[in-house]
């Protein structure tokens, strides 16, 4: 009976078979199949494999080259086409809102909209960006904030300013394990104990948050 290497192979056993070992070795050894044309071919390759009876799972994908760009393939599909996934994909998660009408002292903050990009096992650098539309009586600005809020990027509107749109951007490194947190709201300023007036537009188009995460070197 096979056993696993620590790599993941399954290793034949003294009374196993010499050539079904072989076969079961490749179809565990994790190999990248080089240089296939395109997309299209990477899916026949895969499918090919599967109707053959090759064990691809997610537990034991198959990795395919195509034109330098590593993609991983679980036998999983979406609307009946295999999915194939690059290594390392970018992550994106884009969110809006709509309306709304924040009367607030200075010094203090409303959250708008928070990014739906969820905490993954590994570090990454995350890439956020932030637009609103809105009239503003008094001041305030449009805020990003990341996992502990410790470091808000901040972009003012002019006072008094009639449906105008700001925008705000920020760079931020989130642990393994971590809810990111990315949340876009509005900030409110001034003299102490000002208080200011902002209506947001009613339209998504102009409210958004995008988030862009990219994984990194950890230890």
């Amino acid at each position: 009976m096979a056993h696993a290497h620590w790599r993941g192979v399954s290793l034949p056993d003294p009374a196993d078979g010499i050539l079904s070992s072989l076969e079961t070795a490749a179809d565990t050894a994790g190999l990248i199949t080089p240089l296939v044309g395109d997309i299209a071919a990477a899916r026949a390759l895969v499918a090919s494999a599967l109707a053959a009876g090759a064990p691809i799972s997610t537990a034991r994908p198959a990795y395919v080259d195509v034109g330098g760009i590593l993609y991983r393939a679980t036998g999983e599909q979406t609307d009946g086409v295999l999915r194939l996934s690059p290594v390392s994909e970018v992550e994106s998660a884009f969110d809006s809102f709509r309306g709304g009408r924040y009367q607030r002292q200075s010094g203090t903050q409303s959250a708008l909209v928070t990014s739906k990009l969820p905490a993954r096992p590994y570090d990454r650098t995350i890439i956020a960006f932030g637009m609103a539309d809105a009239t503003v009586q008094g001041t305030a600005g449009l805020r990003l904030l990341v996992v502990d809020n410790s470091q808000p990027v901040t972009a003012r509107w002019e006072d008094n300013s009639t449906y105008e749109t700001q925008t705000t951007f920020t760079i931020a490194r989130v642990p393994a394990g971590v809810d990111p947190k990315i949340i876009l709201a509005v900030s409110f300023g001034g003299a102490s104990g000002k208080v200011s007036t902002v209506q947001f537009s009613e339209a998504a188009d102009v409210n958004k948050l995008a988030v862009l995460a990219f994984p990194v070197s950890m230890g």
